[in-house]
């Protein structure tokens, strides 16, 4: 049985006054969503924990059934999609040029420095090659003001914590060892710290910027990571599988973990090869209204998710089991990027529990006869298209929770 999975990037939000006391999805006409959720069985997915809060490519990687314990950093993960070549023995770490004021510290008036156009970076980008205390640094440019430190040399570490505050106002934060109090994460450190002052020293001064009225004159970096190879999703899951999307992120996530991506121009185009497409495992994905709410509005959120629903309607009646649900909650009022919520789920099919949950939203699923985690929606996909295994066979080498179809045969 095929499996299609509607991921609404963070569809899932809090309740606002200018919508009544109600969430986005409780608040907007959803009638292809609402009737996917009254023959289904609805209830609430939590990303992780209760209260914590995740990006979309942690997110997704903990739903494609791996463990945070495997996760190789946003940085490896963006590299991959960028489509750097990958030196496996370095560490990456994503950073961006941004605009600091030196005041008892490093003060961040502009964590992406504007409008630096590809000639300004190009220009900026080989005083930010050097050697510190036995590491090499070097700067790839990525867009805009975002690109990565690629750190080369021994006994290289990604327990390393971030410089970079992610709000404005606030001051660069010092690199300091990552939950480990190994030499190679003080030592690590410590070049670090010395490569950020390095990099304000030395583009303060540049060409470019005492020309800019808004200098680049900092790097900021964060995501330390370095390249480790993951069981293939198809070995993991026993499922062929395809993501659908149209982000680099998603295009590196799916190359990394082994799953064929499928770039669209529209969502229209998108969902139109997830129906066509012979996979058994479709992972349809949508920014549309994670992007909605950084805007900051609940209003502008209630329009995208009754636009996207009206261009659902052909999944309504899909033939296989129909998952729809998000990776994480965004809200659109405060300071969070994301928000640590669970999120509302629901799924129909022939191998389901049907419930009584008429509408598709937070509360009403909270109403419903499941709850799971992110990482328990693959055996659930499995469960539910009935390829699972009873717990206690041992198939092979290791633990598998589906049946195996090319097991080595006794010859």
């Amino acid at each position: 049985m095929k499996c299609i999975n509607l991921l609404l990037d963070g569809a899932s939000d809090r309740s606002y006054k200018e919508l009544e006391g109600q969430t986005p999805l409780q608040y907007a006409n959803l009638p292809n969503l609402d009737k996917i959720a009254s023959k289904g069985q609805c209830g609430l997915m939590t990303p992780l924990s209760e209260g914590i809060a995740l990006g979309t490519d942690l997110a997704h990687f903990l739903m494609f059934n791996y463990k945070v314990s495997e996760y190789p950093s946003r940085s490896i993960i963006d590299a991959v999609g960028e489509e750097l070549t990958i030196d496996k023995e370095a560490l990456y770490l994503r950073c961006s040029i941004a605009t600091v004021e030196y005041d008892e510290g490093y003060k961040l008036l502009h964590r992406f420095t504007p409008q630096l156009s590809d000639e300004e970076i190009e220009d900026l980008s080989p005083v930010l090659k050097t050697s510190i205390d036995g590491y090499d640094f070097d700067f790839v440019h990525s867009y805009d003001s975002h690109g990565f430190i690629v750190v080369r040399g021994s006994d290289l570490t990604d327990h390393v914590s971030d410089s970079d505050p992610f709000r404005p106002g606030k001051y660069a934060m010092a690199v300091e060892p990552f939950e480990d109090d190994s030499d190679a994460s003080k030592k690590l450190s410590d070049a670090i710290n010395t490569y950020l002052k390095y990099s304000y020293d030395v583009l303060s001064k540049h060409r470019v910027n005492i020309s800019r009225h808004v200098p680049g004159n900092m790097i900021l970096t964060k995501w330390a990571g370095i390249y480790k190879r993951v069981e293939p999703f198809k070995k993991r899951n026993g499922m062929t599988a395809l993501l659908i999307g149209n982000s680099k992120l998603l295009r590196g996530l799916a190359s990394y973990i082994g799953m064929d991506y499928f770039h669209y121009e529209s969502f229209e185009e998108g969902l139109e090869y997830a129906l066509e497409c012979d996979y058994d495992y479709v992972h349809l994905h949508t920014k549309d209204p994670d992007t909605a709410s950084h805007k900051k509005s609940p209003e502008l959120k209630v329009q995208v998710l009754e636009d996207l629903d009206g261009k659902i309607q052909k999944l309504v009646d899909f033939e296989g089991l129909l998952v729809v649900t998000s990776d994480h909650s965004t809200p659109c009022a405060g300071s969070n990027i994301h928000s640590g919520e669970s999120v509302a789920f629901m799924a129909s099919g022939d191998y389901i529990r049907i419930d009584h949950v008429r509408s598709f939203d937070e509360v009403s699923c909270s109403q419903g006869s499941i709850r799971l985690k992110n990482s328990d929606l693959m055996n659930y996909v499995i469960n539910a298209t009935d390829r699972g295994c009873l717990y206690h066979l041992k198939q092979g080498s290791s633990k598998k929770n589906y049946i195996v179809n090319d097991e080595k045969r006794l010859l």
